[in-house]
């Protein structure tokens, strides 16, 4: 221990006797040992950390299966009566519950305001492990019809609507128009599991499922809920899953139809994690190269210095040191280093994390569970020490192999670099250059595959539309001659202010994922339900297709007098698949479910394709004048105003508000916000990837340029005689900058090759990442190597050209 505190005491001073290079080394490995804790504690966070449920390992997910249409639709969330039948023949299982994704108004104690929340069963609560902090969990009686008039409140919304009521439980609030009694209020740290289909992790309130409704009574028809089971111990999941199918295939059986049934089982975390663990995992390596490079420019660094502590290390051993004391003094200071980085860097990841929370990507899931806990702190330590033994130990074995007779022959000449030393150096360089280009390579496949993604057309104009998104409050709206009403007096409203030039509503903007999806067929056709397609239903006004941009290929677009007929426009993929060499125009089709599979309907327009997400194909897309979920069809419940403007589109935002809110006063408005807004929102996750590891890219791009200039800077430094001998003996400048460039692009371009090497051996990793490039885009590969080039032509050129300028009487006086 005393030699121990000997070595670091000496340490100190060396460091502060350099103090330009002791700032620089540690800042440089705050950076990047702070960006590799503050990437891991996402990491952690999301892929690592158990759920924040009792047993969270427990949960599974449960979801249906229908062989016949298994192509279109692989899994299906759970049916509510299959999920009553669960309950009573599933024995693997200690609980399961269910819930699904509602939105209700709420309109006491202030204006009325749409909120978010889940409709579950009972026991769905105490199946996650979490009781009230105040008051009760729903009790098993109000999962009956018209006994679930009870309602739990998140705290966040309890605190932000109530003020935080401590008289909050036992106390009526008018939810769309019906008294609903709060029976309790759930913890701080409670989180929905969001991130899975029919739940979302924003919910402020939970309501119980209050009987089926009138559509949710088939054995095999809506699969609108998210059923959570929680296995007994001991009992494995194969077991589990063939207990289920048994009991489907019984279900199959009852339902009388010639749709068979199967259940599959999936962990609840890799539910919720889904796509984004690898795009997760790609940012931990990609920010593990900046520090790996981090640590060979450091190691070069101390290259650097190796020549002027040769002298002292070799009359060390001269007076009986060994190699081991003379390394593990050499790596006390290297320690030193890092931890003084490392301290530092924990500092800059805290700051990160927090950043990363409040303005990451909303398609990150678990997202806000993202904290510095001692995993963090201890992956933050472990990545110090790693670090200080790689940037460390090569320069800390060169200088402990000094050699006696050297040291002597040093103090007549001025030190020189070694070719030893030199062909580490460059052999760093190399390795640092292949890091970069790999890492380049997968910022340029991302960025071009995100180019791509907003290069798409996605079917309808963007520039100059506004989207206002509405919720009708279901008691006040129950007719639909006031639906009908509230539709008519808006959109007259909202034509009618400057700078509008039309206005139209549907129920479901483009973009914003799927809704209303059923089979279509023709009249009289035979195929079975696995090869008829699906599509899905949108509900739109006359205009509608004018406001959007989207063009009608044939036909005419719908008016008021098809309101109540039989009447659809469907979309070109849809019309060139159930009518390949005839005009759609005139044609009858059938949906499999709804009014509007009684009788046949008449295609009066074929539109062009939309996309409801960017990175996936256009849908099949069927267009109705009237809601088919609604009995009789009407006026849907629910619809997004659509306004197109003249000029900037936000600037009639606050007018369109007024008109809405003139003709509805008690309906809240959901969103306001461009179309421009939805696009950006829908690449929200993959740009936010993108930017940073674009981020680290180009830090890496730095760090080579400075390594490449640095090595050859120095190296230039210590030739300093011999390029004085070169030029009294005729050398041309050409010759000598041709010379050394030569040798500095030397290990750049194996370094090249080597990165371009690994990234087409790991190119079919990023397949799943990218967008209309493939992982071996020629583009991408031939422009990282340009830029590489470059940048190593440039770094190369400066030394040379300091190496022309030598004195030759100068450069030999030093001897």
């Amino acid at each position: 221990m005393s030699l121990l505190l000997q070595d670091l005491r000496y340490a100190v001073r060396v460091l502060r006797k350099s103090p330009g290079f002791t700032a620089i080394a540690v800042l440089t490995l705050a950076i990047g040992i702070g960006a590799n804790t503050a990437i891991f504690s996402v990491v952690n966070g999301v892929l690592l950390r158990p759920l924040q449920f009792r047993d969270s390992r427990q949960l599974y997910v449960i979801h249906e299966i229908v062989p016949q249409v298994v192509k279109s639709m692989p899994l299906l969330d759970a049916n509510l009566p299959d999920f009553q039948i669960w309950q009573r023949e599933a024995h693997s299982f200690d609980e399961i519950g269910i819930g699904e994704s509602t939105s209700m108004i709420i309109s006491d104690d202030g204006e009325p305001e749409l909120i978010h929340g889940t409709r579950t069963s009972a026991n769905f609560l105490k199946l996650l492990g979490v009781n009230a902090a105040r008051g009760r969990l729903f009790q098993a009686e109000e999962d009956q019809p018209d006994r679930g008039h009870a309602v739990i409140f998140t705290d966040a919304f309890w605190r932000n609507r109530f003020k935080a009521d401590p008289e909050i439980v036992g106390r009526s609030v008018t939810l769309d128009g019906i008294p609903y009694s709060v029976v309790g209020v759930l913890p701080k740290s409670f989180q929905f599991p969001g991130h899975v289909n029919g739940l979302a992790s924003n919910a402020q309130f939970v309501v119980p499922l209050n009987g089926p409704k009138p559509y949710e009574t088939d054995l095999i028809g809506e699969f609108d809920f998210t059923a959570i089971g929680r296995l007994k111990a001991g009992v494995t999941p194969a077991k589990a899953l063939a207990e289920l199918n048994v009991i489907q295939a019984r279900i199959a059986q009852q339902a009388h139809t010639n749709f068979d049934l199967r259940a599959d089982l999936s962990p609840l975390q890799s539910q919720i994690v889904g796509s984004s663990r690898k795009g997760l995992v790609l940012l931990l390596a990609s920010v593990g190269v900046l520090l790996l490079m981090i640590c060979v420019n450091l190691a070069n660094l101390l290259f650097s210095r190796a020549p002027g502590r040769m002298s002292g290390a070799g009359i060390r051993k001269a007076l009986g040191a060994s190699v081991s004391r003379l390394m593990r003094q050499m790596l006390v200071e290297s320690v030193l280093l890092a931890t003084c980085g490392g301290v530092l860097g924990i500092v800059l990841a805290k700051v990160a994390v927090a950043s990363f929370v409040h303005f990451g990507a909303a398609g990150i899931p678990r997202l806000s569970e993202v904290t510095m806990d001692g995993r963090v702190v201890g992956f933050a330590l472990l990545a110090t020490l790693i670090t200080a033994v790689l940037f460390g130990t090569l320069p800390a074995w060169l200088v402990s192999r000094a050699d006696l007779r050297e040291t002597l022959a040093a103090a007549t000449r001025s030190a020189t670099e070694s070719h030893r030393t030199r062909t580490l150096r460059s052999a760093l360089i190399t390795v640092e250059v292949s890091l970069c280009t790999a890492l380049l390579i997968v910022a340029g496949l991302l960025g071009r595959s995100l180019l791509r993604l907003l290069d798409l057309d996605p079917g309808f104009s963007v520039n100059h539309v506004l989207a206002a998104t509405i919720d009708l409050p279901p008691v006040v709206y129950k007719g639909a001659d006031s639906r009908k009403g509230f539709y008519r007096d808006a959109l007259d409203g909202i034509r009618s202010l400057p700078g509008v030039r039309s206005a139209a509503w549907v129920s479901i903007l483009p973009l914003q994922g799927q809704g209303s999806v059923t089979g279509i067929n023709l009249p009289g056709d035979t195929l079975p339900p696995a090869e008829a397609p699906i599509a899905n239903y949108r509900v739109v006004s006359p205009d509608y297709f004018r406001t959007m941009g989207i063009p009608l290929v044939s036909g005419r677009a719908l008016s008021a007098e098809d309101r109540g007929k039989r009447r659809v426009i469907v979309s070109q993929n849809l019309a060139r698949r159930l009518w390949p060499k005839r005009n759609a125009v005139g044609q009858m089709c059938a949906a499999h479910w709804g009014p509007l599979a009684e009788s046949p309907s008449e295609v009066v327009g074929v539109a062009g394709d939309i996309r409801t997400s960017l990175d996936q194909p256009p849908l099949y897309m069927v267009y109705v004048a009237d809601s088919w979920a609604l009995e009789p069809p009407s006026a849907p419940m629910s619809a997004a105003f659509v306004v197109r403007t003249s000029q900037d589109s936000t600037s009639v935002a606050d007018a369109v508000r007024k008109v809405i809110h003139r003709a509805g006063p008690d309906v809240p408005i959901v969103s306001l916000q461009p179309m421009s807004q939805v696009v950006a929102r829908n690449v929200e996750g993959r740009r936010f990837q993108m930017s940073l590891i674009s981020m680290f890219a180009l830090s890496a791009l730095l760090l080579a340029g400075l390594g490449i200039f640095g090595v050859l800077a120095y190296s230039v430094e210590q030739r300093r005689r011999e390029f004085g001998i070169r030029t009294a003996l005729g050398a041309q400048r050409s010759q000598m900058v041709t010379m050394i460039m030569r040798q500095g692009l030397l290990p750049v371009a194996v370094g090249l090759g080597l990165g371009v090497a690994g990234a087409l051996t790991g190119g079919s990793l990023l397949q799943s990442l990218v967008f209309g490039v493939t992982p071996f885009d020629f583009m991408t590969f031939a422009g990282v190597a340009l830029l590489i080039a470059v940048v190593a032509a440039i770094a190369c050129y400066v030394p040379a050209r300091r190496a022309t300028n030598v004195d030759p009487i100068v450069a030999l006086r030093y001897e």
